[in-house]
């Protein structure tokens, strides 16, 4: 093979973690050495850039992109800018791409996978040196070539089984394990688990299972999944459960997200059910307007903006997927849509 090709093979191959290692310094000092110098010591410059020299690499920083064509620009891939939490998240992701003078392309896929798909296909005509993506479903087979053509992506979500890029989330299965174990603390006896066909909700819905199989009593677990999370889907499986005999209503629902639980608490309440006298219901995400609700809405609190945050530094290789994961907690929200049985419920009656 020719030296040349050899040599631009080196350079692919390389990476942050290959430098610091050589020069024994931390990933972060590597990144800062490219992007920010004068947070480095001459010494440990000197040692970096000889490491790199080394091996091949130049550095995931604005230089580097500018020298193999790319901008300045990051590109934020969501499935929906209609749910607050991905406002959130570009909210997150912009202000730490600023704080690093970057910029953030904002691309919203409307839940529809091809124009997901011609979106990525922009940010490569674009030149986006990286892509923060909270894809639809699964990782786009597009965003995956377009990695592998030297454009890296941070997923902001879970990835199903093994995957060889950075993924962060929050830890979804405990999650829905706070919240079902909340409603199971209310004395609710029938659940009913509603939610999108999503990695992340199917953790959620793992965790609501989990504490279904703890419960020493026994507790009825229904499931029912949806296309897509919406209040207008919320909405529309309230009223296929209001069509049910009173007795088979359930008395406790996990929403998969914020805005499905909202759609439900609306429906339900116009059609006599009473929150949370008869029917408790949790949300997830706490979304601003859950504590704005006819019936401010219990939820498991999601650090989005925080993972924005993190996914961009990621990017720019001031932080490890490591790092990011150990700070994206749960936090279980009470509010007004649950509250223990009372001798008036439904179920004393």
């Amino acid at each position: 093979m020719p030296s040349g090709s050899a040599s631009k093979k080196a350079a692919s191959a390389a990476t942050v973690g290959d430098v610091a290692s050589r020069a024994g310094v931390s990933r972060a000092t590597v990144s800062y050495t490219f992007t920010q110098p004068s947070r480095v010591s001459p010494d440990l410059r000197t040692r970096v850039l000889a490491a790199a020299e080394e091996l091949g690499y130049v550095g995931n920083d604005a230089a580097r992109r500018l020298r193999v064509g790319h901008s300045l620009a990051l590109g934020l891939l969501v499935s929906s800018m209609g749910n607050p939490i991905y406002a959130e998240i570009a909210a997150g992701a912009e202000a730490e791409a600023a704080a690093h003078g970057r910029f953030v392309l904002v691309a919203n896929s409307d839940e529809d996978l091809a124009r997901e798909r011609a979106y990525v296909n922009f940010f490569e005509s674009q030149q986006v040196s990286g892509i923060v993506a909270a894809p639809v479903g699964d990782v786009p087979a597009e965003l995956l070539g377009l990695r592998d053509r030297g454009t890296p992506f941070v997923l902001v979500g879970s990835a199903p089984g093994r995957h060889s890029y950075p993924a962060i989330s929050g830890n979804n299965e405990q999650g829905g394990y706070l919240a079902a174990s909340h409603l199971l603390a209310q004395g609710r006896r029938r659940l009913i688990f509603i939610g999108g066909a999503h990695p992340h909700v199917d953790l959620r819905l793992t965790g609501v299972r989990r504490a279904v199989e703890e419960s020493p009593e026994p507790v009825a677990l229904e499931i029912v999944r949806t296309r897509v999370q919406t209040a207008k889907v919320g909405e529309e499986a309230a009223r296929t459960l209001l069509r049910r005999p009173a007795i088979e209503i359930p008395d406790g629902i996990v929403a998969g997200n914020d805005l499905l639980a909202l759609g439900l608490l609306h429906r339900l309440i116009t059609g006599g059910v009473r929150v949370p006298e008869d029917l408790s219901l949790v949300g997830y995400d706490d979304i601003e307007f859950a504590d704005f609700a006819i019936v401010p809405l219990t939820t498991i609190r999601h650090p989005s903006a925080a993972l924005g945050a993190s996914a961009v530094r990621i990017l720019l290789g001031l932080e490890s997927e490591g790092e990011a994961e150990g700070r994206f907690e749960p936090e279980l929200v009470v509010r007004a849509s649950s509250l223990p049985l009372t001798e008036g419920s439904a179920q004393h009656r």
